[in-house]
C-alpha cells in the first residue's frame, strides 16, 4: 500500500543535506588552480548543489505543464498526483562545490524535475492511475531526481504519510516501475559515454572556457541547450528511442497500461514541436495514434489522430484553460482556477460539454464532491 500525494505535499531528495552530483564549468572570474584545467582535460562530474525542497504543486512546473493532477477527485480538499507527475523545472540549486560560480547551474535550475516513477494502475481518478511517491515505505516508491550524469531515484514525498488514503500496488505496477528507473539510469549512463564521458565533458568545458575569455556571454554559451535544435545526432535518438519502447512494453506487461512508440522533438524545452507514433494500451484495450504535438513555455497544444487540443496555463500555475475537440463528438472546455495555494489550495473547475451543459467541480466548501 501507498499513501497519496497532494498538492501541499513535500517533494524532496534524501541525500543530505539534499545534494546532489552536477557537472561544473566556472563562471568568470575563474578560481585559482586547478580550476579551470586546461582544455580538453576532464572537469569535476561531482560537483554538488542543494537543490531545495519544493511541493508536489510547485508553480513553474504548473505554469509549464508539467503537473499532473486530479481536477474531480480531491483528499484534504487538494488534487492528488497522478501518474507521470513532475513537480517540475525551476527547482532552486544552490552550488556548494567545488565553488559556487558554476556557469551550468544557469542551466540546471531552468531544467530541474523531480519526477514519479511509481503508480497504482488498478486505482484511477479521473481515468489516469494514482500516483506513489514515497520512498520511505513498503514497497519503496521513489522519484527521480534531477543530476549528472546520471539522474538519481532517491527522492521522497514524506509528507504524505500524514495522508490517510492509501492505494494498492501490483507487483506489475511497483515491477514496471522499478525497471523503467533501472532502464532510464542505463541509459543516461550510455548517452554520457556517448557523448565522449568525463573527457568529452572536458573538452566542451575547456571551449566554453576559451570562449569566455574571448569575450563571450554566459547567455551566448548556453543559449544552445534552453532552445534546443531542429536535428540531433541519430545513435543517441535511436538508443533514447529503443529503451522508451523496451520500458514501455515491460509496462504494457505487467499492468495492462502504458504506451509503445517512436517519437522525435525539434527545438527545446521551452519551444519545441514532437511527431510521434504510439500504440496506447489503457483499460484492456489498444489504440493506434499519430500525431504532433508543441508547446511554447505556457501555452502547448496538439493534432492526432484521435482530437485536437490546445491550453493555456498561467505563468504563475495558478489554473489553465483548455479545449479539447475528440472527432466526430464535438469540443470540451476546460476552465481551472486554483486560489489560496498555502491556505487551502482552493481549486474550481468548469467544464462545458460538448452538447452545451456545464459542470463545476471544487475543491473546497462542505458539498466538496468525491472527496476521499
Amino acid at each position: 500500500m501507498s499513501k497519496v500525494t497532494i498538492q501541499r505535499d513535500i517533494c524532496l531528495n534524501l541525500i543530505v543535506p539534499l545534494t546532489a552530483t552536477h557537472n561544473y564549468i566556472p563562471l568568470p572570474p575563474f578560481p585559482p588552480l586547478p580550476f579551470p584545467p586546461m582544455p580538453g582535460m576532464p572537469l569535476s562530474l561531482a560537483a554538488c548543489a542543494i537543490e531545495a525542497p519544493v511541493n508536489a504543486w510547485w508553480p513553474p512546473g504548473g505554469a509549464l505543464g508539467s503537473h499532473k493532477f486530479t481536477s474531480t477527485v480531491f483528499h484534504q480538499g487538494m488534487q492528488i498526483c497522478l501518474d507521470g507527475h513532475d513537480c517540475g523545472k525551476f527547482i532552486p540549486h544552490l552550488q556548494i562545490t567545488p565553488a559556487p560560480n558554476n556557469i551550468l547551474t544557469l542551466l540546471h535550475i531552468p531544467l530541474s524535475s523531480r519526477t514519479a516513477n511509481f503508480s497504482a494502475s488498478t486505482v484511477k481518478m479521473d481515468g489516469a492511475p494514482t500516483a506513489c511517491m514515497t520512498m520511505i515505505a513498503w514497497p519503496p516508491t521513489p522519484m527521480t531526481y534531477c543530476s549528472d550524469p546520471i539522474s538519481m531515484p532517491l527522492a521522497d514525498a514524506p509528507t504524505s504519510h500524514f495522508n490517510t488514503v492509501e492505494v494498492g500496488m501490483t507487483f506489475g505496477d511497483w515491477f514496471a516501475g522499478a525497471f523503467a528507473i533501472a532502464a532510464g539510469m542505463v541509459l543516461d549512463w550510455a548517452l554520457f559515454r556517448m557523448s565522449g564521458g568525463t573527457q568529452g565533458f572536458g573538452q566542451d568545458a575547456g571551449k566554453k572556457i576559451a570562449r569566455s575569455r574571448a569575450g563571450d556571454s554566459v547567455a551566448s554559451m548556453i543559449r544552445g541547450d534552453l532552445i534546443g535544435s531542429l536535428t540531433t545526432s541519430f545513435k543517441p535518438w535511436a538508443l533514447s528511442q529503443g529503451v522508451g519502447i523496451l520500458t514501455g512494453a515491460v509496462k504494457v506487461a505487467a499492468t495492462g497500461e502504458g504506451s509503445i512508440g517512436i517519437s522525435h522533438t525539434a527545438g527545446g524545452p521551452f519551444l519545441g514541436v514532437t511527431g510521434s507514433v504510439s500504440r496506447d494500451y489503457s483499460g484492456g484495450e489498444a489504440t493506434n495514434k499519430a500525431g504532433v504535438s508543441g508547446d511554447a513555455v505556457t501555452t502547448s497544444g496538439s493534432l492526432d489522430t484521435e482530437g485536437a487540443s490546445a491550453t493555456s496555463r498561467s505563468p504563475v500555475g495558478l489554473g489553465e484553460e483548455s479545449s479539447s475537440t475528440s472527432w466526430g463528438e464535438g469540443t470540451t472546455h476546460t476552465d481551472t482556477r486554483s486560489s489560496d495555494p498555502f491556505g487551502g489550495f482552493e481549486t474550481r473547475t468548469t467544464t462545458t460539454n460538448p452538447d452545451g451543459t456545464t459542470s463545476v467541480a471544487r475543491s473546497e466548501g462542505p458539498a466538496l464532491p468525491n472527496q476521499l
